[in-house]
């Protein structure tokens, strides 16, 4: 990452490399939404080295599970609309993101996280 980039923070939705993949595990280049608490974010981002959490989205959103999100592109500032997908969160080395290309607000955040504590069983 470059330092003139903004400090990641829980909501930031990234474009990050989540190859090399095993099995089903969300592959490829993608956007993700960092649900990471913002202290470890910070750190990670500062460095240029540690690790954040995402939940990768995807384009398809011909069905969304309860343990998954519907992120429109008016609220997200995607280019479309997108599923998070929570049973894929994962943590990633903070290298692998490559720019910040949206925001989820409050609103959505509580429903990502409500998909996260189903997933998680929490």
């Amino acid at each position: 990452m470059s330092a003139a980039r903004p400090l990641l923070r829980r909501g930031h939705i990234v474009l990050v490399d989540l190859d090399p993949t095993v099995g089903s595990e969300a592959a490829k280049t993608r956007p993700a939404i960092v649900v990471g608490n913002n202290t470890a974010n910070a750190a990670a981002s500062r460095s240029e080295r540690g690790v954040i959490t995402v939940v990768p989205l995807t384009s398809n959103t011909g069905r969304v599970h309860e343990f998954q999100v519907l992120v429109t592109a008016r609220e997200s500032g995607l280019p479309r609309d997108s599923k998070a997908q929570a049973e894929q969160v994962r943590t990633v080395a903070v290298s692998r993101v490559t720019s910040v290309v949206g925001w989820l607000g409050a609103e959505q955040m509580g429903a990502v996280d409500d998909a996260l504590r189903l997933h998680l069983a929490l």
